[in-house]
């Protein structure tokens, strides 16, 4: 479920290449730890490009990405919020221990937006 494309250090030729289109988004740092999962939605003027530009262009209000942003990736998707659930979902399953519940470093804390109620992710089981 995650994002398979390779990692992309941001540069205005980097971020002026994404095309404006919908879908969702990881930024890591320089070691490829992941912090943050986002989305860039309808309401977004250049979609992804403009949400890579928020991100990279040392104005992000988020204190943990303007410290520790280093690289992203990105995916056009036009089911974007289902999408980015799923990619939380799977990170919660990765990271967060036996009961899950841990949230990249950058997600912020009792933000709705950024921390919805999700569901457990698992592997089915087969009666046999």
């Amino acid at each position: 479920m995650p994002i398979r494309k390779p990692w992309m250090l941001p540069s205005a030729e980097s971020i002026r290449a994404i095309p404006a289109v919908v879908g969702v988004y990881e930024i890591a740092d320089a070691e490829g730890n992941l912090l943050y999962i986002g989305q860039a939605g309808g309401r977004e003027p250049f979609g992804l490009r403009s949400r890579m530009q928020l991100h990279f262009g040392g104005d992000d209000p988020n204190p943990v990405l303007r410290q520790h942003a280093a690289q992203f990736r990105w995916e056009a998707n036009q089911q974007y919020t289902t999408k980015r659930l799923e990619m939380l979902m799977q990170f919660q399953r990765d990271h967060g221990g036996p009961d899950g519940g841990d949230w990249p470093p950058a997600h912020p804390t009792g933000d709705w937006r950024d921390r919805p109620q999700l569901g457990r992710l698992r592997r089915s089981q087969h009666s046999g």
